[in-house]
C-alpha cells in the first residue's frame, strides 16, 4: 500500500484510535506510521514527530512474547476470529478425506466412520462461529483428543514404528487445540 492508501484509511479514525496506532507504532508498518502522524499533527494531537519520544507514547508494547497476543482493536479481533474459524473448517475436511479413501479401499466402517468425524467437526465449528457460545468448545475438544488418542493407539499398534507418525500426530493435536483455546479467549 502507499502512505496515501494508509493516509485514507487512517482519517476515519477517532482520535483515541489514532494514539493508540502511534502507542503501538512497532506493530505496523512504516508507511502506516508516517500517515498516523501526519493525521495526528494535522489534528493537533501531536506537534511534530518528536512527540512520539515522550512516555506516553512508549507505555503500550507488543506482547509478542505471550502464548496469546493481546489484539488491540475489535476490527482486527473480528479477522482473528474469521481466520481460526476458516482453519477450523478446513481442518474438517481431514476426516471426510480420510473417509473418502477409506470408501475406495472398501472400508466402509473407516469410511463413515470419516465423515462422520468431519461433519460432526464442522457442524460443531459453525454453531459456534454463529452463537459464539464457549459450551460448544467442550465437544470440539473431546472430539480432538478422542480422535488423537484413537490416532496413537493405532500408530503404537503397527507392526512398523515411525516416529514421523507420531510427530504429525502430535502437530495436528497441537496445532488445533491452540486455536481453540486462543477462540476461547478471543470470544
Amino acid at each position: 500500500m502507499k502512505n496515501m492508501d494508509f493516509y485514507e484509511r487512517y482519517i476515519s479514525l477517532t482520535d483515541n484510535e489514532l494514539l493508540d496506532v502511534l502507542k503501538r507504532r512497532n506493530d505496523y508498518q512504516d508507511l502506516a506510521v508516517e500517515a498516523a502522524v501526519k493525521i495526528a499533527i494535522e489534528r493537533k494531537l501531536i506537534f511534530s514527530e518528536q512527540d512520539l519520544l515522550l512516555p506516553e507514547f512508549e507505555s503500550l508494547k507488543s506482547d509478542v512474547s505471550k502464548l496469546f497476543p493481546t489484539v488491540s482493536n475489535k476490527y482486527h479481533r473480528q479477522r482473528l476470529i474469521g481466520s481460526i474459524f476458516r482453519v477450523l473448517y478446513i481442518i474438517s475436511l481431514l476426516p471426510l478425506v480420510f473417509g473418502l479413501m477409506k470408501y475406495a479401499e472398501g472400508q466402509t466402517l473407516f469410511s463413515f466412520i470419516g465423515l462422520g468425524l468431519g461433519l460432526v467437526w464442522f457442524t460443531l465449528s459453525f454453531f459456534l462461529s454463529k452463537s459464539h457460545r464457549k459450551l460448544i468448545l467442550i465437544p470440539l475438544f473431546v472430539l480432538l483428543f478422542s480422535t488423537s488418542i484413537y490416532i496413537c493407539l493405532q500408530i503404537l499398534n503397527k507392526p512398523t514404528f515411525h516416529y514421523f507418525d507420531l510427530f504429525v500426530l502430535f502437530v495436528g493435536t497441537v496445532i488445533p487445540f491452540y486455536l481453540l483455546l486462543f477462540l476461547r479467549r478471543l470470544i
